[in-house]
């Protein structure tokens, strides 16, 4: 906790993480299909799959409106729209995962459990 008046350097400290800590939504666990959804490539049909978005903003509110499992972003945090909205709507989710979106995109299918935050390939 920072002291309420930073006076010096002294004053604060600063913790440094290496590797990527994702924000797990809910505590639900989920496995399906992944489907990347872009700015400049909208799929026809959601319908039960794990959504991925690389870098998610409220102009990606639409997705909500499919019924979807779950969402996986690379980058976000526990305050982050996308984690918001996925508290709102009870759907799982794995907010932020960094370097692993690539090898979760790859994987094509995945089991999100969020309860453990983890996830893992099929």
């Amino acid at each position: 906790i920072m002291p309420s008046i930073i006076i010096s350097s002294d004053n604060i400290d600063m913790i440094e993480y290496f590797e990527c800590r994702p924000n797990y939504i809910t505590s639900k666990k989920i496995e399906g299909v992944l489907r990347e959804v872009t700015h400049t490539e909208i799929p026809t049909s959601l319908e039960d799959k794990i959504v991925m978005i690389e870098s998610a903003d409220p102009g990606f509110d639409w997705i909500f409106s499919h019924k979807i499992r779950g969402i996986i972003t690379k980058y976000g945090g526990a305050a982050s729209h996308m984690a918001i909205r996925c508290s709102e709507f009870n759907l799982p989710a794995a907010i932020g995962v960094g370097n692993d979106y690539e090898i979760i995109k790859n994987s094509g299918s995945i089991v999100l459990d969020c309860s453990n935050k983890r996830w893992s390939n099929l």
